[in-house]
């Protein structure tokens, strides 16, 4: 049977011919499909900026520039490559967060690389201590983990105790020595402020070895703090009080209750070494003079042994009650001020000063000046004199110009009369006035010293007594008046160097202390008495009775330019052998002795 074969199956068959013919002989381009690369582990997975890293993984491009290596979107260096394990260094400006690689096949997200960030030490607190002080560093980046912080102190390693990121308390090491804290992490290292070590103190030498209680001694060595309230020094385990120090010297006064014995010195930073001192036993009472002497400064002398009065610029006045001190004068924060036992007690924060103090009971009594008027003060409560008033700061003796008695207090000076330049003695009785001349049948007046004795007040000054010719004054005559009377005194005819700077009444004696012709003076009822013996000084400024048997004196200015006072009319200088100006011995007639106490 004859086949037919149709023209299409015809050409389908010379199509399928053809295509056949040319795969044979001719092969086409070859087709390769990209691999994604993919990231199993880093290495390590925290670190510092410029770590180096090892990427394990995948379908890693082996040439290195053709990997692309992000930390947390910032581009990483690739050092080496193969296709299973890159090293990178972790870029400075990277941040925490997930690594990716990128290659020609696509991108892979691996684990999070964290950064370190290197500790910073912004404060440490305390500054200064001694070994075994605890320590509150402040900063930030430290390591939570206490134990993983490793601070030194100098470069000597301390122990941590507990730990935050932002805070660290340690313990300054016994080895440490004055320099910078670190703290280091596996961040780096933390530089921060110095902390100083403190030495306990040491004491080289004491002067005097051998003093009374009450007397000042000058301890010298090292270490010591420089603020009076941190030295404890005790004599023989018994606290003495420090008037003064600096890092190498202190100044105490022998405690009462001491004993023969070590004195020591301790600090916030120990304990010194003990040097031995021995008690004087007192024979006698304790003599309290005040003063000013070129040698020392402003203070008192106790059985002519010198304390300086800290912030005095000049003493003026004295009391006693029982073993307490009371000065009063002019301080350097120019504030009305009293000192008790050497401490200032500031009454008010105005400018102005105090000049006498009296004290009564549990009571203190002050009297001062504010802005050029005149106050009384008690137990700080201002109460203030007559706008008219005139207190006559007598130099600087003023032990004498107030009073006090059963509450009521009584000041020496004087008044204008009317708008005129006349002054009439005055004194003032809880402020009131009470006039003692009228300013009109003599030159001007004015009253210096009050006494109060039962119901009797006695008061002295100084009247003019003036030509009746020429008005021109010829006399400045010493006065007393007995509750307003003038009282007899002996006076000189001519003479403008007088005054009456001291008064003491017991029984029914008066002393009067001053001057006569420019020569101190003491009166008895009103009569002179031992005159070439006072006469060596240019002023009396107190009197003191002890025991209504011994009379104390004190005088200022000597012939030989020393302070000195006078039992029962015996002369003692407080500067025995002290006659011309040298290392040991100021003698100048600046020196002053302004007032005594004995007790």
């Amino acid at each position: 049977m004859k086949t037919s074969i149709t023209y299409p199956a015809l050409m389908l068959f010379a199509a399928l011919f053809s295509l056949s013919g040319c795969k044979k002989n001719n092969p086409g381009p070859k087709i390769i499909i990209p691999v994604l690369p993919a990231i199993t582990a880093i290495s390590p997975t925290a670190g510092m900026a410029g770590t180096s890293l090892t990427i394990t993984g995948s379908a890693f491009a082996s040439a290195a520039a053709d990997n692309t290596v992000k930390f947390n979107g910032t581009a990483a260096t690739v050092t080496s490559a193969n296709a299973t394990t890159l090293v990178v260094t972790a870029p400075a400006g990277g941040g925490t967060g997930p690594v990716t690689v990128t290659t020609t096949g696509g991108t892979a997200t691996g684990p999070t690389f964290t950064y370190l960030l290197a500790p910073t030490v912004t404060a440490i607190s305390p500054t200064t201590g001694v070994a075994g002080a605890s320590v509150t560093i402040t900063g930030t980046n430290f390591d939570a983990v206490a134990a993983n912080n490793t601070v030194k102190f100098h470069g000597v390693a301390a122990t941590v105790t507990s730990g935050t990121t932002t805070s660290l308390v340690v313990k300054a090491p016994a080895a440490g020595s004055t320099g910078a804290v670190t703290v280091t992490t596996t961040g780096g290292t933390g530089t921060g402020p110095v902390f100083t070590y403190l030495q306990p103190p040491a004491i080289t030498s004491i002067n005097p070895a051998t003093a009374a209680a009450g007397a000042a001694v000058t301890i010298t060595g090292t270490n010591f703090d420089a603020t009076a309230a941190n030295d404890v020094v005790k004599f023989n385990g018994t606290a003495a009080t420090v008037t003064s120090a600096s890092i190498t010297q202190i100044i105490a006064t022998v405690p009462a209750g001491g004993s023969n014995g070590n004195i020591t010195v301790t600090t916030p930073a120990g304990t010194s070494n003990g040097v031995a001192f021995t008690y004087l036993v007192a024979t006698g009472p304790n003599i309290y003079v005040l003063g000013s002497d070129t040698q020392f400064g402003f203070g008192y002398w106790k059985n002519s042994t010198f304390t300086a009065t800290p912030d005095c610029l000049s003493p003026y006045a004295m009391a006693g009650a029982g073993t307490d001190l009371y000065f009063a004068g002019p301080s350097t924060a120019q504030t009305p001020t009293y000192w008790k036992n050497n401490t200032a007690v500031h009454l008010s924060t105005q400018t102005g000063y105090t000049f006498c103090v009296a004290v009564s009971g549990t009571d203190v009594y002050c009297l001062g000046n504010i802005g050029n008027k005149y106050y009384t003060w008690k137990n700080g409560t201002a109460t203030a004199l007559t706008t008219s008033s005139v207190i006559y700061v007598a130099g600087t003796y003023q032990d004498n110009s107030m009073a006090v008695s059963n509450g009521d207090v009584y000041v020496a000076g004087a008044q204008y009369l009317g708008n005129s330049n006349i002054l009439k003695a005055t004194y003032w009785k809880n402020g009131t006035p009470v006039d003692l001349t009228d300013g009109i049948h003599s030159g001007s007046a004015h009253a210096t010293v009050v006494y109060v004795s039962g119901t009797d007040v006695y008061v002295g000054g100084i009247e003019e007594i003036r030509d009746i010719n020429t008005g021109g004054i010829i006399n400045e005559a010493p006065r007393l008046w007995k509750n307003g009377v003038s009282v007899p005194i002996t006076a000189p005819v001519n003479g403008l160097f007088n005054g009456v700077t001291a008064i003491l009444v017991t029984g029914s004696n008066v002393y009067l202390g001053g001057q006569y012709n420019g020569a101190a003076a003491v009166w008895k009822n009103g009569t002179m008495i031992n005159a070439s013996t006072y006469s060596v000084a240019e002023m009396i400024s107190s009197i003191f009775l002890y025991n209504n048997t011994d009379l104390y004196i004190t005088g200022t200015s000597s012939s030989s330019g020393n302070n000195c006072y006078w039992k029962n009319g015996n002369f003692v200088e407080m500067d025995p052998g002290c006659t011309h100006a040298g290392a040991n011995c100021a003698a100048t007639s600046a020196n002053q002795v302004v007032s005594i106490y004995v007790k």
